[in-house]
């Protein structure tokens, strides 16, 4: 068993820290420090460090980070800035390397984590090439782009196009070339293929090696390679890997859920509390029911195979009747305390109002 203090205010820097090194496959106890310095109550039964991989998860996808960038569906994939790699910033690479080994540990536990890749870095961990269908997610403009070279009927000399890139960085622009010389060759009907192939390669590929490769070392750690790149590596594809992740991406059974559901203290299925709280979920839209269930277990998507995947099963337990009070969670035991509310709009406003304020975790 290895055991592990994290700050409350620091989660993912003293992950990085003090997982260095640490055989990831084994059990590990976290003990989160609160903003006074004290550690916080509780036994790690898998719960807490549920907690710790998600909140973790939260802090290093997060964009402001600089690792990771969004397409303009919200799909994650590495920053293919230099900066994120160049040896001003060395620790970088060792950066996607952990965030590796932290998703081969929620897959190695079967721990969801609310997070969504591109499908072309999806790919790579399959071991496969990305190529110009794969561009339209990352860059819709460059893409058509090229689709209207390769089907362009006039001279492409006329477009005064030539082997190399232009990017820019921080607002300087730069002419990277596909090939040597590159500035210095036009793109012609000949080459323009090659052409189309190299700007694909380029954006998909090449600008986001050192980090795919780095992110795959420490996802191997955790996931023998063979079942992503070896002899079964046709066992999984990428939008079934992103289920293995983050769940399934289809809307939420509440028959299902329901089924599921366990109680503690006053509540039982026929409690008139959770009968009105079955009733205003069943009128909340996809997006609402989504933001509950992240809102309780830190994934706002079901398991593949349903809630009776959900480990622990989701629970709703009551906390007091004071009216005025939220609703509050513990997601790291997939736990909602539900006030007694005693009418239909209090608890409807109540819910929702925690939802999408994320009023969040507490120890009661």
């Amino acid at each position: 068993m290895t055991r592990v203090t994290v700050r409350r205010g620091s989660i993912a820097q003293d992950g990085f820290d003090r997982l260095d090194g640490v055989d990831l496959k084994g059990p590990i106890a976290i003990t989160f420090i609160d903003q006074f310095g004290q550690e916080e109550a509780g036994i790690d039964g898998g719960g807490v460090f549920k907690e710790f991989l998600t909140s973790l998860c939260m802090e290093v996808f997060d964009s402001d980070r600089g690792l990771w960038l969004a397409t303009k569906k919200n799909e994650l994939y590495p920053n293919p800035h230099s900066y994120a790699t160049e040896r001003q910033r060395p620790h970088s690479l060792a950066w996607y390397r952990f965030i590796g080994r932290i998703l081969g540990k929620a897959l190695y536990e079967g721990i969801l984590v609310d997070v969504a890749f591109a499908g072309f870095f999806l790919a790579k961990w399959l071991g496969k090439q990305s190529f110009l269908d794969d561009l339209a997610s990352l860059d819709p403009e460059l893409y058509q782009g090229l689709v209207f070279l390769k089907h362009y009927t006039g001279n492409p000399e006329e477009l005064s196009l030539n082997f190399a890139v232009a990017m820019e960085e921080f607002g300087v622009t730069r002419n990277i070339p596909l090939m040597p010389n590159g500035e210095q060759i036009p793109v012609t009907r000949e080459n323009r293929l090659q052409y189309i192939y190299l700007v694909s390669h380029y954006r998909l590929n090449k600008q986001i090696k050192k980090q795919s490769d780095a992110f795959f070392e420490g996802l191997s750690e955790m996931i023998d390679p063979k079942w992503l790149r070896g002899k079964y590596r046709r066992m999984f594809n990428q939008q079934e890997l992103q289920i293995l992740l983050g769940g399934v991406n289809s809307p939420i059974d509440l028959d299902d859920l329901r089924s599921h559901t366990q109680y503690g203290g006053l509540y039982g299925d026929h409690e008139p509390t959770i009968q009105i709280f079955w009733r205003v979920v069943q009128s909340f839209n996809q997006d609402q029911r989504r933001g509950l269930l992240r809102f309780a277990t830190s994934c706002s998507r079901p398991p593949l195979l349903g809630f009776k995947e959900l480990v622990p099963n989701f629970a709703i337990r009551d906390s007091g009747a004071d009216q005025a009070r939220l609703p509050t969670a513990s997601t790291c035991v997939n736990l909602l305390k539900l006030p007694r509310y005693q009418s239909e709009q209090v608890l409807r406003e109540k819910l929702l109002q925690a939802i999408q304020s994320n009023a969040g975790f507490d120890l009661s």
